[in-house]
């Protein structure tokens, strides 16, 4: 088959945009010819021509009449309709809000696809579309591309903030708070903060728990993050667990889940329901049921139904003018959309520009400073060890001098008292002596004393 995917630009790598390049993809390499239109293409469509799929900017240059168009924003939707009149036409609503997420509504539109029930409440409260001519098919991830990361540990040590609309803000500043208060790391991913990736799939294995929403979270959870709903434009949802994650899945992980403001206490309460096993069980589950070739098979299989049911359309003159009148009111009171979507994008790429070279001098500063404020810790926690080894030194020695100086004073006072003992002995004997030597025997004994003495061998001779 020949498929027309008609898209507003190709610039930003917003999930709409990545969903359109995954299904040009996909389909060829189903075999299908693909061509895309669109207003504005930006590095993207050098991947996509490598892949032999046509990006063109002007209907007329497409020779050949497709065999179904596959309308993802309003405008590009209609462009593409009016110009191939008779055309099957299948139309995707992949927001709940934007100016582009509008279906088109003529009778060459046989299908409406809505991404999750959030856009399919939007067709149907908003623009009267029954709700058995919406087919709900979601978004889904290339699981060749996003592996499965290894087991997260007990305790998470990584956290990171996926999104294009994430800066150095003050929600950002909660996140980062809740995180430091946990002793988790943090990061950010995302074209806002000037650190984009075109493709994520290797960085998120280094995280354990990820921030984000949509395409994100789906792309998280794949990968086997534990993961937190959050958008920091939005507010923020929950911790996806086993039990919420298929319920968060058919609202697309988006906007009608970011009920709550960003906050560090609610950051933190989500962050404290941080369960390995229980995340694990979460990706798996997503793995199971958000897989690429489910979710494009599906289209697949809804756009070939629609080709051989209606391989051609036919609309009487006064209804293609009947419905042309009311895009034409709607159109003029609505402004120049295409003149706009030009310019926008422009503005945007612009203003990208100097917000990514914003963030990165202030990312630069940030890291400075905190690189700063880690070495003042370091020197200060360095200068509490010295002087806490100096004050136990100091202990040390005035305890070993303490206990030097009292073993001195005793063994003195011993010696102290061993002289006054010995000097009272000295004086008894003294006494004792001069007693002996003032008695009436030793003075009647002298003779005697002499005697011996000369008689004593060895003594003095004759």
């Amino acid at each position: 088959m020949h498929f027309l995917l008609a898209m507003c630009y190709l610039v930003h790598r917003t999930g709409a945009e990545m969903f359109t390049r995954d299904l040009a993809l996909w389909l060829r390499r189903r075999g299908h010819a693909v061509t895309i239109f669109a207003t504005a293409f930006g590095d993207m469509a050098d991947e996509l021509r490598f892949a032999s799929i046509a990006c063109v900017t002007e209907l007329g240059n497409i020779a050949t009449r497709p065999d179904v168009i596959i309308g993802n924003t309003h405008h590009e939707t209609v462009r593409a309709l009016l110009h191939f009149h008779d055309v099957p036409v299948l139309t995707i609503c992949h927001d709940r809000s934007a100016e582009h997420g509008r279906p088109a509504q003529f009778t060459q539109v046989v299908c409406h696809v809505a991404v999750d029930e959030n856009c399919a409440e939007r067709l149907v409260h908003e623009f009267g579309i029954a709700r058995e001519r919406i087919e709900l098919i979601q978004n889904g991830i290339d699981l060749s591309r996003f592996l499965r990361r290894g087991e997260l540990p007990v305790r998470p040590r990584t956290a990171l903030v996926f999104s294009n609309y994430a800066s150095h803000d003050a929600q950002f500043e909660e996140v980062r708070a809740a995180c430091v208060q946990r002793g988790l790391s943090l990061d950010v991913i995302g074209s806002g903060t000037g650190n984009h990736l075109p493709d994520p799939a290797e960085a998120l294995g280094r995280y354990d728990i990820v921030f984000g929403k949509g395409r994100c979270a789906t792309e998280a959870l794949c990968t086997g993050n534990a993961v937190v709903v959050l958008d920091p434009s939005s507010g923020m949802g929950e911790m996806v667990t086993a039990a919420t994650v298929a319920h968060a899945r058919r609202w697309n992980f988006g906007r009608a889940l970011l009920i709550r403001p960003i906050t560090r206490e609610n950051v933190g309460a989500e962050l404290d329901r941080y369960d390995a096993a229980d995340a694990g069980k979460a990706g798996e589950w997503m793995r199971a049921h958000g897989s690429l070739d489910a979710s494009l098979g599906a289209l697949e299989r809804c756009a070939q139904r629609m080709a051989l049911q209606y391989p051609v359309i036919e609309v009487p003159a006064s209804q293609r003018a009947n419905e042309m009148a009311r895009y034409m009111e709607d159109w003029i009171r609505r402004g120049n959309p295409s003149a706009a979507h030009l310019g926008i994008a422009s503005l945007r790429q612009h203003v990208e520009g100097l917000q990514q070279s914003f963030n990165h001098h202030q990312h630069m500063h940030q890291a400075r400073l905190d690189a700063l404020q880690a070495e003042a810790r370091q020197q200060a926690e360095e200068a509490r060890q010295q002087a806490d080894l100096a004050a136990a030194q100091t202990a040390a020695q005035a305890a070993q001098a303490a206990q030097s100086n009292a073993d001195g004073n005793a063994r003195l006072a011993e010696a102290e008292q061993q002289t006054r003992q010995a000097r009272t002995e000295l004086a008894l004997l003294q006494a004792q002596l001069r007693e002996v030597y003032a008695s009436r025997s030793w003075r009647v004994t002298g003779p005697l004393r002499r005697v011996s003495t000369l008689v004593r061998p060895g003594g003095p001779r004759a």
